[in-house]
């Protein structure tokens, strides 16, 4: 499966993996615009973030093991397709209910897109080269939802939220072509799994029940839910605590993105001489240090210390996701390689409900100070801590 003729483009993949994350939330800074547009609750509002995640794992729950029997291709392009027209249902919702409903779809075929992507490279890619192919694609895609509201602020600065949508579905019609053109089958009949929900479910049980799988996928779930903690809730708490512009918080996010890009491309070069396993050490302990001192700014107080220590930390948080997520996705795929598409949509899927889970947390507990936000980001990273550290004294298999 490693021929040159079945090696897919660089930058189709990033559009298929990309687009989901770029998506989930790119209008983040405009959702008090939207709330008054429409003239609906908060709680709606932050519905259409929370559904479109939990389209996302369910998309890749449902889509991803598809592939293992159907093949990789043309469910790639007909979910591209679906996400573009969605999009535009976005754009001219009326309403908050149908906003809500549109992005639930759209989160589905996106996030199938995301499983599907990642099975692709476990078929042409083994090993460090797979690990390092990885990397690259992390240091565009899981920028995504950094880089989103910086985007998003971008575009509000010339239109409104109605626009940003409009820009999605024209992301989407790059993503069409990019499937169209660049990405082939790259998983031949002979190497498919048996059609049908027993078969599917008998893959799933099987690596469900494998902890040299499951183990990597219960460490990504754990450090997600402290990252979409800090991305669900970070908009509101900056606002309430430095009383900052959306502008001011575009930079913030910016910044924050170009610390990732830089560990996720640190990750590429160095993972071919350390391994994977290494790197999501130096990552989760990135992590686990940035939340730790952000609850520290919180328990001081902002009176005493300024927006530019949370952002400091914050930033510390982000570039070490830079490595976890990776090294992880690249350790968990060559772990549940056997059913590449169905070992995707585990380890993501999980992810995206674990994070559909926790991205409320501030709402729920409080978005007028930084301790709700900072407490459960450093609950969630010193779990992922502690458990990388039970993780790593077992030898994987077949290390990476």
């Amino acid at each position: 499966m490693s021929t040159e003729t079945r090696r897919p483009a660089l930058v189709a993949l990033i559009l298929v993996m990309g687009v989901g994350p770029f998506a989930t939330d790119t209008y983040l800074a405009a959702l008090p615009e939207l709330q008054d547009s429409l003239a609906t609750t908060a709680t709606v509002v932050q519905l259409t973030l929370t559904t479109f995640i939990v389209g996302m794992a369910a998309g890749q729950l449902l889509i991803g093991p598809l592939s293992d029997s159907y093949g990789r291709r043309r469910l790639l392009l007909a979910g591209a397709i679906v996400f573009t027209v969605l999009s535009v249902v976005c754009a001219v919702s009326p309403n908050g209910p149908m906003l809500v409903a549109a992005r639930l779809i759209q989160g589905l075929v996106a996030g199938g897109g995301v499983a599907i992507g990642r099975a692709v490279v476990t078929d042409v890619f083994h090993g460090p080269r797979a690990a390092a192919t990885f990397g690259v694609i992390t240091s565009f895609t899981f920028l995504g939802p950094v880089l989103a509201p910086a985007v998003g602020g971008l575009i509000l600065a010339y239109g409104t939220w109605r626009t940003v949508f409009a820009a999605l579905a024209g992301l989407g019609l790059l993503m069409v072509i990019g499937v169209a053109a660049g990405i082939p089958e790259t998983l031949p009949p002979r190497d498919r799994h048996p059609a049908g929900l027993r078969p599917l479910l008998g893959r799933m049980g099987g690596l469900a029940r494998d902890w040299a799988f499951m183990r990597h996928v219960v460490l990504q779930c754990v450090a997600g839910a402290g990252f979409f903690t800090y991305i669900g809730g970070s908009a509101f708490v900056l606002r309430s605590v430095y009383d900052i512009s959306p502008a001011r918080y575009t930079v913030v996010f910016a910044t924050n993105a170009a610390a990732m890009a830089v560990a996720s491309l640190m990750f590429r070069f160095l993972v071919v001489r350390t391994g994977a396993a290494p790197l999501r050490a130096v990552g989760v302990t990135l992590s686990t240090v940035g939340a730790g001192g952000l609850l520290a700014v919180a328990l001081t107080g902002p009176s005493a210390l300024p927006l530019a220590a949370a952002w400091a930390m914050l930033c510390l948080v982000v570039a070490g996701m830079g490595l976890t997520i990776p090294s992880t996705t690249a350790l968990a795929q060559e772990a549940g390689r056997r059913s590449a598409g169905t070992a995707s949509a585990l380890q993501g899927g999980l992810t995206f409900i674990t994070a559909a889970l926790v991205t409320p947390l501030t709402g729920i507990f409080g978005h007028d100070t930084l301790l709700p936000m900072a407490l459960a980001m450093s609950l969630f990273f010193t779990a992922a801590f502690i458990l990388m550290c039970f993780v790593t004294r077992t030898r994987t298999p077949a290390p990476v």
